[in-house]
């Protein structure tokens, strides 16, 4: 059964150690970007930079869906941390892009492990009732860090360089890399239940092509995150060159953003009702995408601050939505596969739309591709909203999915 009083003491740890480690990725992000805009990169070189850390997710789904569901949970986070404080610190010091992005892809090779062991384990520890806030309360902690983070990042990197918020990064690293061994509660994969082998011979790929609700929104959404995800190659361009203001106006963009997530995230966490999940999943990718669209007529730096906190909300709003909907109807015993499955489909999209606007930059303005993405985003909205299935009909058409039993909700 579940330990009400050492689950809350280890999802206070967690969450500490992870938005403490999410802070510091905010700020290194905005000072790595800007140490390549500063030293005359062009933009396909700032989206490889971006790109760099999805390609793992991508490439390595497989094989960590099937680490995190055979290994013991505190190797694997503890393991991953010092990974992580590993490729983080030589950073401190490079300029020369080659070696950062080879550094950044070993960064998205640890976080993919640890991303998805987090996922798979914070059901342990709330226990399956309180997933959807939990699932809300680490996304709220997690992006409103991120609103303060870029602005510390810009004025960090003006005032003493772009070394400094790297090595808050690294420090970080190392603060969560303690909280995690410091959390009792373990995810020890034994042997499954004899109505548990099926699933757990079948990839976290094959999981989701068999979820008709899942299935068809995941596709959906990461078609839209192909869509609009190129945007954030061009918007230090935006915001520097085209409207001619300087970092910190960047700095306090991407921070109006991350506070939209904030109070996007926060309401889907009373969202309770897979059919009121779904629907926001793709009202939100909506909204993110229409308020992107406005970027594009923007006539002043101050206008994209607004733009920018409808479209954290709706990109909030989706993006808890779609993380419980994942949580909720996948067998325990499956939740690292599909986890790491989900994330690569998620991230490989996000890595491939990075890589895709650095090209489109050469031969389209930052305006001009912010028309595109935001339009073309909304059109592929309207599409999944067309073509969406109630949970209702998804479970009477997919005999192979069955929610959680109690047995693993109470372990």
């Amino acid at each position: 059964m579940l330990n009400v009083g050492q689950g809350r003491r280890d999802l206070f740890i967690a969450l500490a150690g992870r938005t403490v480690s999410t802070f510091g990725d905010g700020v290194a992000v905005i000072a790595l970007t800007l140490r390549l805009q500063g030293d005359g990169a062009h933009p396909y070189q700032v989206g490889l930079l971006l790109a760099a850390g999805s390609l793992p997710v991508l490439l390595l789904a497989r094989p960590v869906g099937r680490l995190v569901d055979t290994h013991d949970s505190r190797l694997l986070l503890v393991g991953g941390g010092l990974v992580e404080v590993a490729a983080t610190t030589p950073l401190i010091f490079l300029h020369a892009v080659a070696p950062i992005v080879v550094l950044v892809v070993a960064l998205g090779a640890a976080a993919s492990v640890t991303s998805a062991t987090w996922s798979a384990l914070i059901p342990r520890v709330v226990g399956e009732e309180h997933l959807a806030q939990a699932i809300s309360a680490q996304q709220s902690l997690g992006v409103l860090v991120l609103v303060g983070a870029p602005a510390v990042g810009a004025l960090l990197a003006g005032a003493f360089g772009t070394g400094v918020p790297i090595a808050i990064d690294a420090f970080t690293f190392v603060i969560l890399t303690v909280a995690t061994a410091l959390i009792r509660t373990r995810r020890v994969p034994g042997r499954a239940p004899a109505a548990d082998r099926a699933i757990k011979a079948r990839g976290g790929f094959a999981i989701l092509r068999a979820d008709q609700l899942l299935a068809p929104l995941l596709v959906g959404i990461a078609l839209v995150v192909l869509l609009v995800g190129m945007v954030d190659v061009v918007l230090v361009y935006l915001v520097r060159e085209t409207l001619h203001a300087g970092a910190v106006w960047y700095g306090v963009t991407e921070a109006a953003w991350m506070a939209g997530m904030v109070a996007g995230a926060v309401v889907a966490g009373r969202v309770r009702t897979e059919r009121g999940q779904s629907r926001a999943t793709i009202a939100g990718a909506a909204i993110a995408c229409g308020a992107l669209a406005g970027f594009a007529v923007a006539p002043a730096v101050a206008v994209l601050v607004p733009l920018s906190v409808l479209g954290g909300i709706g990109n909030g709003y989706a993006g808890t939505c779609l993380s419980t909907l994942l949580m909720t109807r996948t067998a325990e015993t499956a939740r690292g596969r599909v986890s790491a499955a989900a994330n690569a489909i998620l991230g490989g999209a996000q890595g491939a739309s990075l890589l895709l606007g650095g090209v489109l930059a050469v031969v389209l303005s930052p305006r001009e591709l912010y028309a595109a993405a935001g339009l073309l985003g909304l059109a592929a909205a309207g599409l999944l909203a067309i073509r969406h299935r109630s949970p209702e009909a998804a479970l009477r058409e997919s005999p192979s999915w069955r929610p959680a039993r109690l047995s693993e909700r109470s372990s």
